[in-house]
């Protein structure tokens, strides 16, 4: 999944200009948060609570630059819509790609 994201918005470091890196930090660490609450169990949700989940995750992975999460997310998210609810394969590989786009961001804020 190295697609590269089809919209030109703002990369992690444009809004690292813009915000500073302690805001940054703050957002990540808010970002982690959420995506670990909203990720753990995910298969076990209503359709609609997963497809929000997938939804508020890929607006936050485009801020981190995490296309890959990102293309994920959004591939989830249509999924749900057209055929329905996610299988726990679907969830585990979004917890997978979330800790590899994890571990990319983080070497990227620390640098």
């Amino acid at each position: 999944m190295d697609n590269q994201p089809v919209i030109n918005d703002m990369n992690m470091s444009e809004y690292r200009k813009i915000f500073g890196s302690d805001k940054m930090q703050h957002l990540w660490q808010e970002f982690l948060n959420e995506a670990y609450v909203y990720l753990k169990d995910v298969e076990f949700q209503e359709p609609e609570r997963q497809q929000i989940c997938f939804h508020n995750l890929r607006a936050y992975a485009l801020v981190f630059d995490m296309y890959d999460f990102m293309h994920y997310c959004t591939e989830m998210e249509e999924k749900i819509l057209t055929t329905g609810p996610i299988s726990a394969d679907d969830a585990k590989q979004a917890r997978d790609i979330l800790e590899t786009s994890i571990q990319q961001v983080e070497q990227k804020l620390a640098g």
